[in-house]
């Protein structure tokens, strides 16, 4: 019995390990495809189509709100029966799923098509108003497709810590669609085509997943009648969502809507290298988040706690090292991105340092987030969101007064710390009881020692001219930084350090 549950175990970090490779790989191409096209895009097209094409991007994130949680509820309504194999209660719950998200899907599209035409009348863009409504219309088809026809599906991949397919697929979609984007940048193509692409990209990804799951799930039966009561706390899963929209969405639509879609692209520039920093920093904390809900489903809050510390350590070590690096690198890398662009200045240090603080503060909660989440406190999640969001709105606001652009990027920061001070509160005081200088013990030494080495860095760091030397510096920098960092931890938190390094080293033994 003890053989099975190690096995069972060694099974679900390696999905987690499958899945957070896959993201990284998923994330790196994300990240170069975004930087690389942007570029391309801003100089073929200008920084105002950019702008527009960047804020209908996060213009669907915030009409997601309307999918009201109902994702994650699933998840954690699937864990049990997936763990007993009870393919009956499995189809009842994705049955009232399918019911769900077929008329969410509908609600987004109508919804959506209405609030794009007039949000296109009302962004501050010199592009017409047809063009506008347009790139937000491909955007709306191309969500709603996915929300009708392939959520279901996606849900028990993710539900079964079967993320890896989903980002493989992803992978292979966004190939299709990027390559489709240059073909039309070099054949001088309209620049709506650039939006098509990108949604033919996500209709392929949608029927791909569809038809992956059939194959994989015979069992599946939509027909089974459908259990609605185990899809619990969407009410307050809704409110987290809310919370996560204004927070990530609405200070690019802010900035278009009011400074303009110029200044937006400028935003965008510099959000694009932080957001695959953390894509792929997200790797490492997404990766075990669903093994997360079927351990606390399974086994005692005393093992959950160890597993978590561990989570904890790797999360901290990968943040520190790249975050670390990125603060170094970021202004060189806007030199040479930005060479040849005249519409608009990039150069910004402020935009900088608010970005750095709001990608620290995010990524120190977010395990502790997954916890609130995978194991059920949806209650819990639901006051702290609440409570960030109104905080958010008012500051927002009163930020955008006062200090226009930076006002609103402030305003993030606040709101991160808030949320990252509220949620470590919690899961380490409350769910997991006194396990508060744990978390001090990983994250205050390494914070102490890597500021001076970030700002020594910055002091000597030689003068970049090209893509390479940028590159090697990259290397250089990430090495050094690791190093510094594993002998911070071996003095300090040497136990939880070497556990993981053993955890590691079984599973690739086993691999082998």
């Amino acid at each position: 019995m003890k053989c099975w549950e190690k096995n069972k175990a060694m099974n679900k970090s390696k999905q987690s390990i499958l899945t957070a490779i896959s993201a990284i790989i998923l994330t790196l191409l994300n990240g170069i495809f975004a930087l690389v096209i942007t570029k391309m895009v801003i100089i073929k097209y200008g920084s105002d189509f950019n702008g527009l094409n960047s804020t209908a991007s996060q213009f669907i994130s915030m009409l997601l709100i309307i999918e009201g949680g109902f994702t994650i509820a699933t998840n954690v309504a699937l864990f049990k029966p997936i763990a007993s194999n009870n393919q009956q209660a499995i189809n009842k719950i994705l049955s009232a799923t399918r019911k769900i998200f077929n008329k969410i899907g509908v609600s987004f599209f109508l919804i959506g098509t209405s609030v794009s035409i007039v949000y296109a009348l009302i962004i501050n863009s010199d592009l017409s108003p047809i063009i506008s409504f347009l790139v937000f219309f491909m955007t709306i088809i191309s969500t709603a497709f996915n929300l009708s026809y392939a959520t279901k599906y996606r849900i028990l991949l993710q539900s079964e810590n079967k993320e890896y397919i989903l980002n493989s697929i992803q992978i292979a979609t966004l190939i299709i669609s990027q390559v489709l984007i240059l073909v039309t940048i070099f054949v001088n193509g309209h620049m709506l085509l650039v939006r098509l692409s990108t949604m033919l990209g996500a209709i392929i990804n949608s029927l791909l997943i569809a038809n992956i799951s059939k194959k994989r799930y015979e069992y599946i039966n939509f027909k089974e009648e459908p259990d609605f009561d185990s899809i619990s706390g969407t009410k307050d899963i809704f409110i987290q969502k809310i919370t996560s929209m204004i927070y990530s969405t609405i200070p690019i639509l802010f900035i278009s809507g009011t400074v303009g879609t110029i200044y937006a692209s400028v935003y965008v520039v510099y959000n694009n290298v932080f957001r695959l920093l953390k894509s792929v920093i997200y790797a490492f904390i997404n990766a075990p988040r669903m093994g997360f809900g079927k351990l606390i489903a399974e086994k005692e809050p005393e093992y959950v706690l160890k597993i978590f510390l561990q989570y904890e350590f790797i999360v901290n070590y990968v943040m520190f090292t790249l975050l670390s690096t990125t603060a170094v690198l970021i202004m060189p890398f806007i030199n040479l991105y930005t060479a040849g662009i005249t519409d608009a200045n990039y150069y910004n240090w402020i935009i900088a340092l608010l970005l750095i603080g709001i990608t620290f503060f995010e990524i120190i909660h977010i395990p502790s987030g997954n916890i609130i989440n995978m194991a059920g406190k949806f209650k819990i999640g639901r006051k702290i969101q609440s409570l960030s969001s109104v905080f958010l709105i008012i500051i927002m606001i009163i930020g955008n007064m006062k200090m226009g652009f930076y006002g609103i990027l402030l305003s993030v920061l606040v709101t991160a710390i808030l949320l990252a001070f509220l949620e470590i509160i919690y899961i380490h005081s409350k769910y997991f009881v006194g396990a508060m200088p744990h978390f001090l013990k990983l994250l205050v030494p390494n914070l102490v020692v890597i500021i001076p080495v970030i700002l020594l860095e910055i002091k000597y760091l030689p003068q970049i001219h090209s893509y390479v030397e940028f590159f090697i510096a990259g290397i250089l920098l990430v090495t050094l930084n690791a190093v510094i960092l594993i002998i911070i931890n071996y003095f300090i938190n040497r136990n939880i350090m070497l556990d993981v390094m053993m955890r590691f080293n079984t599973i690739i033994k086993n691999k082998v």
